[in-house]
């Protein structure tokens, strides 16, 4: 034993060699291992004199390891052996002298580890040997002599760690760690016997304790609460449900310091699991109610917050009862338990109130659950009923009266800038995560969850949600407008406004479908007796939603001197814009706050960036009411339309330009086309409009001419990342570079968001409804300036073409150009598509290919003689990218993005009806090459999607060219050697010849329509396999019609019997190809695979 001591001292010590250490804890693993380590441990741990706390410790982690992981190695007389050395140490330690109210002077520690000991030891013997344990302990407890009839103290105090100790390892399933069948049926086992024969004495001790100990010692009272709490669960619920334990348990409640707990006792007993009927028996018996009536709730948030976990497990269990015993769900409960049900939870509704109106939040959301149960209630009650009674009207409204009071801010709460909506609603906002204030934080989920119950309430009740909010948000509204007038000092603060604003937002929720502002007499149509809602005339007669909206406007509250109101006011304004096509004369009230210092030059940061989304919002909703406001609104932000772009001041070596994001600058670019909308309305005249927009992008066009010149110096080698060893600080030549790269990529991306702003001149439609494809080349008066863009653009590209930003910023532009300028951009394509291939990465180019199919589908045959001299040059560099090994994760995903654009691509080609650029006679030497690519990928099950892509494309290869080659009303005869059949002369050609696809058709594209299908990893129990399987079912009926009888004949005569198919199969499907549609074919075709592969 003495080894022991000292290898422990040793291995503990801080200062102990290292080697020493090393053999020490070597040493005690060996213990620790060995058969018999347990019997020097045990014997060390009870020795008298006591060695020191960390070799006791070691000792009870050896004994309890074997009892806990090797007791099968344990015969009858070592349990024995365990169970009289563990009862001496308890007479010994805990009941010897225990006439004091002195506890043992162990630690705690050591007090718990020897308590689970006993656990695990009573575990493996209480069946067999050790049925009298719990006699044997409470005997333990009794009074000794001289106590003056008080139990021994230090025994109760072990007594209520091995009950801890026991709930852990047998009783609670969550915690216990014994998982196999026969683990868990000893554990069941266990409890029986407990049920049988020990748990009215243990209830019995239970309750003498507990009378004992609340005042002789409250922290072990606490602890008995506690462990009747955790038992309570699985045993008879009558030893503890009867009136002398309950009344105990009530007046600990009420007058006991240790009432907290007695709050979480009553919270298990109400929740234990029972039949509905037997649980609305016990709650009928316990009479909560009245002792809830009785409970003063203090200052301390603790003990209302156990009230309130107590009030909400009641609620939930009665509304349990209720939906249980509902007849309209089950009859096999009489009528009276469901309404008896319903009593007991209308007594516990103003105790739900009662916390849903406490200060703190943690108390509040403690009874959310009952709050959210009954609610569901109400609804199945309106359901069958058709509505709610009177009084459930009336706990509506409390409840929702309670619910909006939650929403508003505290007062020591500081507010930041997060929109009303969240989630991707969250343009220009500091975004939730970017919010440091744990408090602020929970705040607002707790009014998420506060707007669920509200979407509950307006869902029961929408007349009454609408009701109480109109004249809440009035009231305010109406208060502030007057005292505003009057010059009254202010009873309101910012808090009542924020919230007023918010209940607007939330008030359209409230009506179900469109939200209407104005009041028309409904009538009904012809259609079929439909009910038709006119369109309201501009002064119609308000609704109430549009009553708040018009005071909302007209009481000046947006100039309330705090930002959250003025937010408020902004989302709420771009929320229902419908409301300004009834009161038009509340425009200029919202487009002047827009414009000050409310908006778009608010000085928080934050509230100013959401204000430039919130602008374009409104103006793009609300554009042609617009027109008489133009000239003023864009006077007002015209220092708005500026760029201000700036780096940090010390740039780290591994700093690269094309990854670096301005979060605020894209933001802004919301500004810029709203702009362009302003300025494109078709009720503005041409010559006006060119006026506005020579004031808008005039200055950019010459900041961005003297930006050029200066960046004529920047050095050839720098592309926009820093490199080397050093940063680079701000004033050295670097940083000024890159600081003036940077503002030319933002004025590039200013002006193609104003250019996005203007309508596409090619889907312009003339006076009779037809495209205007003659003037799609002319853009008016504007077109000039955006001709000077695109020329600016190219010479930015031309000049900085290395900068990944440049290319980007130039690409964009472009494409918003393309929508101003129609058939007037062509010229500038070849120079702007070889600047941005020349140098381009693997993400540039899986966005440049969607910016060239926009080209092609917008364009079509226009752009065939510019698309015919690039086409090649653009597939190579994909090739190029294709064929590369992927250098991690993310080269892999971009190489997987750009296998799907590419390919989107070609189809682009195809729908555009550009088909011919491939066969040209510079591209149609390449055109097996690309057909190739496209059928690897076709093969390619390891990403179905991009699979059936690539059919698609075979399939439209095949409907453009598989008529080549034929003669038509020929028959085709099959080689013998297999090879695709020639044809009989020379078609016809309406189009350029496809070279080699006539080959290439019989040689692989058919094959594969049976080879893919075929393979053991094509899945025709999966979607996106079945779509794929659609696509080759259709690419064989196409190639059918294409061919005719020569295909028909390829096929019965060389190509299934070369499948060892039987010629009965053979003829039935030439026959079921040739007479079916597309849909009966996919079936045939999906039923012939799975016969060919089983």
């Amino acid at each position: 034993m003495s080894h022991i001591e000292e290898a422990v001292a040793c291995a503990m010590s801080p200062t102990a060699d290292a080697a020493l250490k090393q053999q020490a804890t070597q040493y005690c693993e060996q213990v620790r291992a060995s058969e018999d380590g347990w019997q020097p441990c045990l014997d060390l741990y009870i020795r008298e004199p006591k060695s020191n706390s960390e070799t006791r410790m070691f000792c009870l982690q050896v004994v309890e390891e074997v009892l806990m992981t090797r007791s099968n190695t344990l015969d009858e007389s070592r349990l024995n052996y365990f169970r009289q050395t563990f009862t001496d140490h308890i007479q010994r330690e805990y009941v010897k002298d225990g006439v004091d109210d002195n506890l043992s002077p162990e630690p705690a520690y050591i007090k718990n580890k020897f308590a689970h000991a006993v656990a695990l030891l009573f575990r493996q013997m209480y069946l067999k040997s050790w049925t009298t344990f719990f006699s044997e302990m409470l005997a333990m407890i009794a009074p000794l002599p001289g106590s003056v009839g008080k139990s021994n103290i230090k025994m109760v105090d072990m007594f209520i760690r091995i009950l801890k100790a026991i709930d852990e390892e047998v009783v609670n399933p969550l915690s216990h760690r014994f998982t196999t069948k026969e683990q868990n049926a000893l554990n069941i086992a266990i409890k029986d016997r407990m049920r049988e024969q020990d748990v009215p004495l243990l209830a019995n001790a239970w309750y003498g304790l507990l009378n004992e100990y609340k005042d002789r010692r409250p922290e072990f009272g606490e602890q008995l609460l506690v462990i009747i709490g955790q038992y309570v669960s699985w045993i008879d619920i009558s030893l503890i449900a009867n009136e002398r334990f309950m009344s105990l348990i009530y007046n600990i409640l009420l007058t006991n310091p240790i009432r907290d707990c007695a709050a979480v006792c009553l919270t298990d007993i109400v929740k234990k699991g029972m039949k509905p009927l037997d649980k609305l028996q016990l709650i009928g018996f316990l009479g909560m109610v009245d002792v809830l009536k009785q409970v003063e709730l203090p200052d301390d948030w603790e003990f209302r917050h156990r009230i309130s976990r107590l009030v909400n497990n009641l609620g939930l269990q009665l509304c349990q009862i209720w939906q249980d015993t509902n007849p309209q769900a089950n009859s096999s409960y009489p009528p009276e338990a469901n309404l008896t049900g319903y009593n007991h939870i209308s007594q516990l509704l103003p105790f739900l109130l009662r916390f849903l109106q406490d200060d703190d939040d943690n108390v509040c959301e403690a009874a959310f659950g009952f709050l959210r149960e009954i609610l569901n209630i109400f609804k199945t009650v309106k359901k069958a009923s058709g509505s709610l009674s009177q009084d459930q009207k009336a706990f509506l409204r409390q409840i929702l009266q309670a619910i909006v009071m939650k929403m508003k801010y505290r007062q020591d709460m500081e507010w930041f800038c997060v929109a009303i909506a969240g989630g991707q609603e969250s343009v220009g906002t500091l975004g939730e995560d970017s919010i440091d204030d744990e408090e602020l934080l929970e705040f607002l989920e707790l009014r998420r969850e506060l707007k669920r119950f509200y979407d509950q309430i307006a869902a029961l009740s929408a007349s009454l949600t609408t009701t109480f909010l109109h004249s809440a948000v009035t009231t305010t509204l109406t208060t502030f407008a007057n005292e505003k007038a009057t010059g009254a000092a202010g009873s309101l603060d910012w808090k009542d406004l924020e919230l007023t604003l918010y209940l607007l937002y939330l008030y359209g929720e409230a009506i179900k479908g469109v939200p209407q502002f104005a009041v028309v007499a409904p009538s009904v149509g012809a259609n079929g007796g439909k009910i038709v809602h006119p369109v309201p005339h501009a002064g119609a007669p308000l609704t109430p939603l549009g009553e708040c909206l018009f005071e909302m406007c007209k009481s000046g509250v947006s100039a309330f001197p705090h930002p959250s109101v003025s937010a408020n006011f902004f989302e709420i304004a771009c929320r229902y814009t419908n409301f300004f096509d009834v009161r038009p004369d509340c425009i200029p009230d919202v487009l002047e706050a827009f414009v000050d210092a409310r908006g778009l030059h608010h000085p928080i940061a934050s509230n100013r960036t959401r204000a430039w989304y919130l602008f374009w919002r409104f103006v793009k909703e609300l554009k042609v009411k617009l027109n008489p406001y133009v000239e003023t609104v864009l006077n007002s932000i015209q220092d708005v339309l500026t760029v201000e772009a700036t780096l940090p001041p010390s740039l780290s070596p591994d700093f690269d330009l094309s990854t670096f994001k301005d979060p605020m600058f894209e933001t802004k670019t919301y500004v810029f086309e709203a702009v362009g909308l302003l300025i494109s309305q078709e009720s503005i005249p041409a010559q006006q409009q060119f006026e506005y927009l020579s004031v808008v992008v005039n200055p950019f066009l010459t900041e961005i001419q003297k930006s050029l010149e200066a960046c004529r110096s920047i050095q050839a080698s720098s592309n926009g990342a820093i490199g080397g060893n050093v940063a680079v600080g701000a004033g050295t030549s670097q940083h000024n570079d890159m600081e003036l790269v940077w503002t030319l990529h933002h004025r590039l991306m200013a002006l193609g968001s104003v250019a996005k702003g203007f309508p596409d001149i090619l889907a312009k439609k003339t006076p009779g409804g037809a495209l205007a494809a003659a003037a799609a080349g002319s853009a008016g008066p504007c077109g000039q300036i955006f001709k000077q863009v695109a020329e600016i653009t190219l010479v930015a590209l031309e000049t900085l073409s290395r900068f990944q930003v440049i290319r980007s910023a130039s690409r964009f532009t472009f494409g918003r150009l393309i929508n101003c300028l129609g058939q007037d951009i062509q010229p500038y394509l070849p120079t702007l598509i070889t600047g941005l291939l020349q140098e381009c990465s693997i993400m540039e180019l899986v966005e440049f290919l969607p910016f060239m199919g926009q080209v092609a589908h917008k364009f079509k045959t226009t752009i065939a003689s510019i698309l015919n001299g690039l086409f090649f040059p653009l597939v190579q560099k994909v090739f190029f990218f294709l064929n590369q090994v992927p250098n991690g994760t993310d080269e892999a995903m971009a190489l997987v993005e750009l296998r799907k654009s590419y390919l989107a691509f070609l189809m682009g080609l195809f729908s555009s009806e550009l088909e011919d650029v491939f066969i040209t006679e510079g591209n149609g030497q390449h055109l097996n090459l690309i057909l190739q690519s496209v059928l690897h990928y076709a093969q390619d099950l390891s990403d179905v999607p991009v699979s059936r892509m690539a059919f698609g494309i075979l399939l439209k290869a095949v409907n453009s060219w598989g008529s080549q080659g034929e003669t038509p009303g020929s028959t085709v005869a099959p080689l013998a050697n297999g090879k695709a059949p020639l044809a009989n002369g020379t078609a016809p050609k309406s189009k350029l010849e496809a070279p080699g696809f006539y080959q290439f058709m019989y040689e692989h594209i058919l094959r594969i329509t049976f080879e893919v299908p075929m393979k053991s990893n094509f899945d025709l129990a999966d979607g996106q396999s079945m779509l794929v399987l659609g696509e080759i079912s259709g690419l064989q009926k196409a190639m059918c019609l294409k061919q005719g009888e020569g295909f028909l004949n390829y096929l019965s005569q060389v190509y299934l019997p070369s499948m060892n198919c039987p010629p009965d199969l053979v003829q039935e499907y030439c026959q079921a190809l040739q007479q079916l549609d597309a849909k009966q074919f996919k079936k045939y075709f999906q039923s012939f695979i799975q016969k060919s592969r089983s």
